[in-house]
């Protein structure tokens, strides 16, 4: 049997006379004990060795263990960093060290009840209920594997309801901000880029990684495969999309027209070289330079500029059109790879001005 070392991990003197200390440096997602094993001539060497790993890693000893705050830390290493997309892991980084650990992370699991986590998410009752609601997952899953790793017994967030907001309608170009845009676009540098978004509704890092071989023209269809992001660290790399799927977008006779006029230097739609991709930082700067040309020749025109939005109002957009044209919830989640037709569902808020054009039609 392999005898307790201090009740940390298990220490054993194996055949080939070398001491082996063996521990749990976590669980994997579906809950496996995840062991490594450090060796050495003496007792003390594998255990030396394995706190020297600890400081490498960077991490607190998980069988010592005792706040909130050193657990949170070890979960981002443990479940999530590197097992899930780079910007998510960022998000949930955000989450633990400007939120969690400052407000609760010196209290001892044993110390922490529900009402603690109530007057904590009061707290956070000024950033946005979306933010609220990640906030309150990632306080869930460091509790769920809390427990799984014998640190606490109850989950205390459990109970704890986020209301969502009443009004969460998305912002969106009007249709003659629209008209304008698409009017002027093709005259402007980079102009192309606006009429792409405004024409698929594809996320700035979806148009970033796209490809001319995924434009078929035949069957007038865009298949959406990749998408450009941000690497942990600094950089960009190409990944599949967000949902991990491909998703198809029709091509319309006023894209088929885009397609056609715009250059071609590379590999991709938007190219930077032959096989280089512009990045989202870069794209975005392109969009904002492109939509700073447009106002000027619209004020030159003695018309009203267009309200600044950001590249993935193009993508609220586009959805909302499609809704008011006619489309259903179904078809506008496959278009936009949406998870669920609930996260669609925003598109479909009530607008002042389509009531005044409906009562206007009252033939009395």
């Amino acid at each position: 049997m392999p005898r307790k070392a201090n009740g940390d991990g298990s220490l054993r003197k194996k055949k080939d006379g070398l001491w082996e200390y063996r521990v749990v440096a976590g669980y994997d997602i579906n809950k496996n004990p995840i062991r490594k094993s450090f060796y050495g001539k003496t007792k003390t060497e594998p255990k030396n060795k394995y706190k020297e790993w600890l400081k490498k890693a960077g991490q607190p000893q998980i069988e010592k263990t005792s706040t909130l705050g050193e657990w949170a830390v070890q979960w981002l290493e443990i479940y999530k960093k590197g097992k899930v997309e780079d910007g998510t892991y960022r998000n949930y980084s955000l989450y633990v060290n400007k939120h969690i650990i400052p407000a609760l992370g010196n209290l001892k699991f044993e110390q922490i009840k529900p009402a603690h986590i109530e007057q904590f998410m009061k707290g956070k009752s000024n950033l946005s209920k979306s933010a609220q609601q990640h906030i309150k997952i990632a306080l869930g899953a460091i509790f769920e594997t809390a427990i799984d790793n014998g640190f606490c017994v109850l989950n205390p967030c459990r109970k704890i309801s986020i209301k969502k907001d009443k009004d969460v309608t998305p912002k969106v170009f009007t249709k003659s901000q629209i008209a304008d845009l698409l009017e002027i676009a093709p005259t402007v540098e980079y102009g192309y880029l606006i009429e792409l978004l405004l024409y698929t509704g594809m996320r700035i890092g979806e148009a970033a990684g796209l490809q001319w071989r995924d434009v078929n023209r035949e069957d007038y269809v865009i298949t959406i495969k990749h998408s450009v992001a941000r690497k942990n660290g600094g950089g960009y790399y190409l990944k599949p999309t967000k949902s991990g799927k491909e998703r198809y977008i029709g091509i319309n006779d006023k894209l088929a027209a885009l397609l056609d006029r715009m250059p071609r230097r590379g590999i991709y739609v938007l190219a930077k070289s032959d096989f280089e991709y512009w990045d989202t930082f870069q794209l975005t700067q392109q969009y904002h330079h492109a939509f700073d040309a447009i106002n000027a020749v619209l004020k030159e025109r003695g018309r009203k500029p267009v309200e600044y939005l950001s590249p993935h109002k193009c993508r609220h957009t586009y959805a909302t059109y499609l809704l008011k044209g006619g489309a259903n919830l179904r078809e506008v989640q496959q278009l936009l790879g949406h998870s669920s037709v609930g996260v669609t569902e925003i598109y479909t808020h009530v607008d002042t001005e389509d009531i005044k054009s409906s009562v206007a039609k009252l033939p009395y």
